[in-house]
C-alpha cells in the first residue's frame, strides 16, 4: 500500500478569530499514597480552578465547570505510563515504561510483560494491540505479542480495527498490513505526533513542519494526502466521524474539522498534548499543566486539575473516560475506582493475557 503527498494546502491563520485564555494556576492535589503498590481509589476535591477562569476578549464566555466527576483508578509502583487504550468500564489497558501492559478487568489490574520500554500503544480489542519500542512494534493477537517491524523510532501509533493501523516514524507513516509495515507516506521533514483512525477509509496524522508549522494529512482508503496547514505545531488529533475532527496544539489552539475544511475553535493558551470523544458534544482534551477541559458542544470547561501532566485520554462513551499522567490513572468511572480501592493489593498475571 503506498502514498504520496499530494491535494492542496490550505493555510489557516488564527488572525480575527476568538482566542480564549484560562487565567488559573494548577493546585497541588498531592494524592495519598502516591508511588505504593497498592491499586487505590481516591476522591476528587472540589476543582481548584471553579472560580479561577477568566475570559480575555470573547463574546461567549469559558464555563466554569460544576462538580468534576474524575477519581484516581490508580497509582502505579513508579512505573511511566505511555499508552492507554480503553474497550469499556471493565477492560482498559495501560502501557509502561518497564516493557509491561497492565489490563483493568473491573477487579484487578493484570500484568504481561514485554520484554521492552514501551513508549507507544494502540489496541482495538483485547485479541488485537499493538506497542511500539525502541526495538520496534510488536503486535498482540490475543494469545502472544510478536515482533513486527524493527523500526525503533515511532513517534505515534493508531489502529481502526485489527486490519487497519498505522505508526508515524522518522522514515514517514507505516501501515500494518497484517504480517509487517509498509510505508505508506514517505518521509516528507514533518514529525508526525499524533494519528487518529476512524476506519479504513478515513484516518489523519498531525505534526510539525521543518518550518514549525503545523500539518494535517489525511488517509482516504487509498493514499495519505496533505489536507491543511496550520500556523503552529500540532500535537495530537481526534476523530469522531468522517464529518468530526479535533486537532490540539501544544501551543494551545485547538482546530475542528467539519468535513469540508479546518477552522481554528479556540486557543486555551495551555500546552495542550491529548484529544480524545465520542461527539461533537463530548470532547476532551489534556494539558501538560495537568487540566482535563471538556467540550460540551458550545463551552469549554476545566473539568479536572491533577497535580502533574496529564499526557493522554480515552472515552469510550460519554460517562467511561479514562486519561493516564506519569505514573497515574484517572478515571470518570466511579465504580472502577471503588472497585480498585478493595480489589487487591497490586497485580498480578491473567490467564490469556
Amino acid at each position: 500500500m503506498g502514498g504520496s503527498p499530494g491535494g492542496s494546502t490550505e493555510r489557516i491563520r488564527s488572525g480575527g478569530l476568538r482566542r480564549f485564555v484560562i487565567a488559573a494556576a494548577a493546585a497541588a492535589l498531592v494524592a495519598s499514597g502516591c508511588g505504593s503498590l497498592s491499586v487505590q481509589a481516591q476522591a476528587v476535591p472540589a476543582n481548584p480552578l471553579a472560580n479561577e477562569v477568566a475570559v480575555v476578549g470573547a463574546d461567549v464566555p469559558l464555563s466554569a465547570p460544576v462538580a468534576p466527576p474524575w477519581q484516581v483508578a490508580w497509582v502505579t509502583p513508579s512505573v511511566q505510563l505511555t499508552g492507554l487504550a480503553v474497550f469499556n468500564a471493565n477492560s482498559v489497558w495501560v502501557a509502561g515504561s518497564d516493557g509491561v501492559v497492565y489490563a483493568w478487568d473491573g477487579t484487578g489490574w493484570h500484568v504481561r510483560r514485554v520484554d521492552d520500554d514501551i513508549i507507544r500503544m494502540a489496541a482495538v480489542s483485547p485479541t488485537a494491540a499493538w506497542v511500539a519500542s525502541d526495538d520496534g512494534i510488536r503486535h498482540w493477537n490475543g494469545s502472544k505479542w510478536t515482533l513486527t517491524s524493527h523500526d525503533g523510532t515511532v513517534l505515534a501509533l493508531a489502529a481502526a480495527d485489527g486490519r487497519h493501523a498505522w505508526a508515524a516514524t522518522a522514515a514517514g507513516i507505516r501501515a500494518w498490513d497484517g504480517s509487517g509495515w509498509p510505508l505508506a507516506y514517505p518521509d516528507d521533514g514533518t514529525r508526525f505526533t499524533g494519528i487518529a483512525a476512524l476506519d479504513a477509509t478515513h484516518a489523519w496524522a498531525v505534526g510539525t513542519a521543518p518550518d514549525g508549522s503545523g500539518v494535517v494529512v489525511a488517509w482516504d482508503g487509498s493514499r495519505w494526502t496533505l489536507q491543511a496547514t496550520m500556523p503552529e505545531p500540532l500535537s495530537a488529533v481526534y476523530a469522531s466521524d468522517a464529518m468530526n475532527a479535533w486537532a490540539v496544539s501544544p501551543e494551545g489552539s485547538i482546530y475542528a474539522w467539519d468535513g469540508t475544511a479546518w477552522s481554528l475553535a479556540v486557543d486555551l493558551h495551555l500546552a495542550l498534548n491529548g484529544v480524545a470523544g465520542t461527539d461533537g458534544s463530548h470532547v476532551w482534551v489534556t494539558a501538560e499543566s495537568g487540566q482535563v477541559l471538556f467540550h460540551d458542544g458550545a463551552t469549554w470547561h476545566v473539568q479536572y486539575q491533577a497535580p502533574t501532566t496529564v499526557s493522554a485520554v480515552v472515552a469510550a462513551d460519554p460517562t467511561d473516560v479514562w486519561a493516564i499522567g506519569f505514573d497515574t490513572v484517572y478515571t470518570t468511572v466511579a465504580s472502577a475506582a471503588d472497585s480498585a480501592s478493595s480489589a487487591s493489593s497490586g497485580t498480578s498475571s491473567a490467564p490469556g493475557f
